[in-house]
Formats: structure tokens, C-alpha cells, sequence
């Protein structure tokens, strides 16, 4: 069986260390700025302002903060739905 003529032949080149952090640090940064969005969507937009603004003071903490916080509300929502189960209803308003 041969392959179709205008199939792009597959890259030999081997994939470097830099290509494979470059993919890491992209991934990452993408989880980074979804976990600040949902933290952003669960208090508020002026929240996040100030929790943005605590960087001056300890800076480290941030990421963690944001962190806990997108975890509070995606447990809090499953809680909802789970509660709204057991009580017979349908899916809870969001």
C-alpha cells in the first residue's frame, strides 16, 4: 500500500529539549490563565483586582490563592448539583 501523493511526509527531524519545555511552559501558561479566569468568574471582577494588587505584599502566595479559589468553586458547584440530586430536583440554577 503506498502512501497518497499529497499527504505531507512526517517530520524526521527528532523533537529537542527547548521544542518540549517550549510545549510544558505553553501548556502551563494556559492553565495559569483558565484558573485566573475561573478564579476571576467566582468573586468578582473587583476581587480579583485587589487579589492582583496583594502582589506587592507577598507575591508567592498568589498562585496558590487563585488556586484555592478555583477549587472552592468548582466543589461548590458539585456540591450543588450533588444536593440537588439527592433532593429529587433537577440540575440547580447556576
Amino acid at each position: 500500500m503506498e502512501p497518497d501523493g499529497d499527504a505531507a511526509p512526517p517530520d524526521s527531524r527528532p523533537v529537542g529539549f527547548r521544542e518540549r519545555m517550549a510545549l510544558v511552559v505553553y501548556r502551563l501558561q494556559t492553565v495559569s490563565t483558565l484558573a485566573y479566569m475561573g478564579a476571576a468568574s467566582f468573586i468578582g471582577i473587583e476581587m480579583v483586582a485587589l487579589v492582583i494588587g496583594f502582589t506587592t505584599v507577598l507575591p508567592i502566595a498568589i498562585p496558590f490563592v487563585v488556586l484555592i479559589l478555583g477549587g472552592v468553586y468548582f466543589t461548590r458547584r458539585r456540591l450543588r448539583e450533588a444536593w440537588a440530586r439527592m433532593r429529587g430536583g433537577s440540575r440547580p440554577e447556576a
